[in-house]
């Protein structure tokens, strides 16, 4: 009898592939574990058990598998059931899935090996000058491919390899290489011969010339009230002044003995024991009416008015699911949104709170991931962006998605192209959770599934506290263009708003949603604008470094001195970027501190702790920022919040455009005023009598949901029809355009009239691929799962043609 075990690989496959097994490896395995495997001609990779089985492949002869990474699975099956929906629905591969799902340090690929070949007797004559450094370091050890470029210092070392394996002096060979390594923290502790008091004086009084040493067993002897305690190294040599030549010494003759333990990266606070916040009236009415919901739906939506204490309700249906001893995953759209809140939530939960997202290094991800799979008390409560949804939890009782209307929840590229909300609720179908979306202005398709009777709804109506709601005004720009009361892009009336909260010591918060300095760079003589050499945009201005750089490349060049087109050095900015807005603040307000959170600003691990840290504190008063600004960040000394121009966000090309405008400005509006005093809201517009703005101004939602229905309704949009974007990428443009008819003619076969397209995108041309997108169409109902059918059908065909194998194509179920 022969065993088998199918095996996902972090490629994107169309299915997984089988490997041989021995019987006890059989017996042993199960789905979930991770194993290396090789595949192709000399590639290992890390494969995840996808099941077992005793049926032989019958189109090609199976492997067996070179090794069993661990003791226990690090995948769960609820994991695998999860991921299999994800490419089922997303179409895409699980393999896709795979790679998305698990930290990088736990997908080993193989590192090419090179080795002397021991069976052949080497003419050293016959070796160039380099072959023989590369032979003779070889005597010693085997060497990766980067060793031998640093021994002969040069870049292209493969013709050299190439050279040694054909005379045969090497052979080649691949390994599977761990990149996940423990911390290890290295400790000493006084050795027991010495611990005695006698013994103790006995050896101060030896090393009474060795002032070091002396400071270093003094050192051990203050921190410790029991000496057969440990002593951790790195701050006892700070603390003391102390070497680490005085330490070898020490250990040398025997006065110390060392370890080393291995310890988390990420630290775990103990909780600060405040005091719990009681609910108000409304917040217990919201509290009680989510725990009536919970009996009947598994999905419930709180809607309650930024600054209504949403929060606090949270914690206490946490803390309800922490009694029950089950795990709470908290997801959150944006990084930056953790910062503040780790730190209310380990006031609350202390050590049983951590977190997990991009920012996270290879290594706290891993002991993130096994900590949640070993349910450690440590990790109870998940706070993370939307990549925490593929964690391995164990016994998830609660998944909270907060701002759940954010876009930032949805994965663009690459696969799988998933919605974080969405995958959210099927993991707490598959882990028996229930869910709670959290928003002041949920998106139109979870109000709409609200009023379907398919999810649950309580509210919260009025801020925390008696607390007002922020007085919205918009400043109409072509009045004071006219009128003259314009310095720069701020309006007087604005700046008089400003330099009133300034001198009452409270904080300004000013939202521009473009980054950079200025969109456009223009030849004031022949109306040039220079462009990106490999993408259809112009390139932005970064006024910091002297810049023009393209977002979406990252072609960059100096700033010219002379137009490339006409040599006229009568170039001048066009637009503003948050970099242009932040230096007029700080001419127009000199006296103030100014920060700036966009994503120029914020690439480092704790740039937006810092960011946000000094803005809580009051060192800075006026934070410039884009959308970053609108997500759920708590300051409770902001009295005005300024929107520099809130026309590009109204006439954005895209269906959603007003929903978006609408959550956008009520969302940084609810910054102001989330302390005693009411805050106001000033918008500066060309179009002041806009349907949305008004809508905004009242905080009129309802308003904005029945206008959506209705338009969606008449022009066949979500949520009543389902959509699926495909684009197609080439570097060649006859050719994609070519190949994205013949697939709406084909999918037009049997979908008539269902397939919008082919069309250029809004920016045809990026990485120096052109695209064309088509848009499937179909109602919402039981069709989905034969237009998806069609879809996978059709691409399969697409693929199959040999002149359009070299099209890259991307399918974005759900697009947003």
């Amino acid at each position: 009898m022969h065993f088998f075990i199918d095996v996902l690989l972090p490629l994107p496959l169309p299915k997984p592939f089988t490997y041989w097994v021995t019987e006890e490896e059989y017996q042993f395995l199960r789905p979930g574990f991770r194993v290396g495997v090789p595949f192709g001609k000399s590639k290992m990779y890390t494969g995840i058990v996808y099941r077992k089985h005793e049926v032989a492949p019958q189109t090609y002869e199976p492997k067996t598998i070179a090794v069993i990474l661990e003791e226990y699975p690090v995948v769960t099956e609820q994991q695998i059931r999860l991921w299999e929906w994800m490419a089922q629905y997303y179409l895409c591969s699980m393999g896709s899935v795979l790679k998305a799902a698990l930290p990088s340090a736990l997908l080993l690929t193989s590192e090419t090996l090179i080795r002397k070949n021991g069976e052949v007797a080497v003419i050293e004559d016959t070796l160039s000058d380099e072959e023989f450094l590369v032979y003779e370091a070889l005597d010693e050890k085997t060497l990766t491919v980067d060793e031998i470029r640093k021994i002969v210092d040069r870049q292209h070392i493969f013709p050299l390899i190439q050279s040694l394996l054909e005379k045969e002096v090497i052979e080649s060979y691949q390994e599977l290489k761990e990149k996940f390594k423990p911390k290890r923290v290295r400790y000493v502790q006084i050795a027991e011969d010495y611990r005695a008091e006698e013994a103790l004086a006995g050896l101060f009084d030896v090393l009474s010339k060795a002032p070091r040493q002396s400071a270093l067993l003094l050192g051990i002897y203050s921190a410790q009230s029991e000496l057969d305690q440990w002593t951790k190294v790195t701050p006892l040599l700070k603390q003391t002044g102390s070497t680490s030549s005085a330490l070898k010494t020490l250990l040398d003759k025997g006065f110390l003995v060392e370890s080393f333990f291995e310890e988390d990266r990420i630290p775990y606070v103990a909780s600060m024991h405040k005091s719990e916040i009681e609910l108000s009236p409304a917040q217990h009415e919201a509290f009680e009416a989510l725990e009536e919901q919970f009996i009947n739906q598994d999905v419930v939506l709180l809607e309650g008015v930024t600054s209504s204490g949403k929060t606090e309700v949270y914690f206490d249906l946490m803390e309800q699911v922490l009694q029950q001893e089950k795990q709470v995953l908290y997801l959150l759209p944006e990084i930056s949104l953790t910062s503040q809140m780790i730190h209310r939530l380990q006031d609350r939960f202390g050590s049983k709170v951590v977190v997990y997202h991009s920012k996270f290094s290879i290594h706290e991800r891993v002991e993130v991931w096994n900590n949640i799979i070993n349910k450690q008390e440590k990790a109870q409560i998940i706070l993370g962006a939307r990549s925490s949804v593929f964690l391995p939890f164990k016994d998830l009782g609660l998944i909270i998605v907060d701002e759940e209307h954010e876009s930032s929840f949805k994965q663009f590229d690459p696969a799988p192209r998933y919605h974080a909300r969405d995958t959210a609720i099927v993991l707490g179908k598959l882990q028996g959770a229930k869910v709670l979306l959290g928003s002041a202005t949920p998106a139109i398709e979870t109000r709409f599934n609200v009023e379907r009777k398919k999810y649950g709804y309580a509210q919260l109506t009025s801020r925390f506290g008696g607390i007002s709601m922020p007085k919205i005004r918009c400043i109409d720009l072509k009045e004071a263009h006219r009128k003259k009361q314009m310095k720069g892009f701020f309006s007087q009336e604005l700046i008089d708003a400003i330099k009133n909260v300034l001198a009452e010591k409270k904080q300004v918060i000013l939202f521009q949603n473009r980054r950079g300095y200025a969109p456009v760079m223009e030849c004031f003589s022949c109306g040039h604008i220079p462009q990106c050499t490999n993408c259809d945009v112009t390139l932005t201005y970064h006024q910091y470094n002297q810049q023009l750089r393209c977002h979406y490349c990252g072609y960059h060049i100096a700033k010219p001195a002379a137009c490339s087109a006409c040599g006229s050095n009568t170039l001048n900015v066009k637009g503003m970027g948050t970099q242009q807005i932040e230096e007029q603040v700080n001419e127009l307000f000199p006296e103030s501190q100014v920060a700036r959170m966009d994503w120029d600003s914020t690439r480092g691990k704790r740039s937006f702790d810092n960011i946000i840290e000094s803005f809580t504190l009051g060192d800075v008063q006026i934070l410039v920022g884009t959308q970053m600004l609108t997500k759920g960040l708590d300051f409770k000394n902001v009295a005005l919040v300024g929107v520099l121009n809130a026309d590009p966000l109204l006439n954005f090309p895209e269906f959603r455009a007003h929903e978006r405008s609408f959550q956008m400005l009520s969302q940084v509006a609810g910054r102001s005023g989330r302390s005693k005093e009411q805050g106001n809201v000033l918008i500066q517009t060309f179009t002041p009598e806009h349907p949305v703005l008004l809508q905004v101004i009242k905080n009129d939602y309802e308003t904005l949901f029945a206008t959506q229905l209705k338009e969606r309704r008449e022009y066949q949009y979500p949520p009543f029809y389902r959509l699926i974007r495909i684009t197609l990428k080439a570097k060649d443009y006859h050719q994609v355009d070519q190949a994205s008819q013949w697939l709406v003619n084909a999918l037009n076969l049997t979908l008539q009239g269902s397939v919008l397209g082919p069309v250029d995108p809004p920016i045809a041309r990026v990485r120096n691929l052109y695209h064309k997108q088509l848009l499937v169409k179909f109602i919402d109902n039981s069709s989905r799962n034969k237009v998806k059918a069609i879809v996978v059908s059709s691409l399969k065909s697409f693929e199959a043609i040999g002149a359009y194998r070299s099209i890259r194509v991307a399918v974005d179920v759900d697009p947003q």
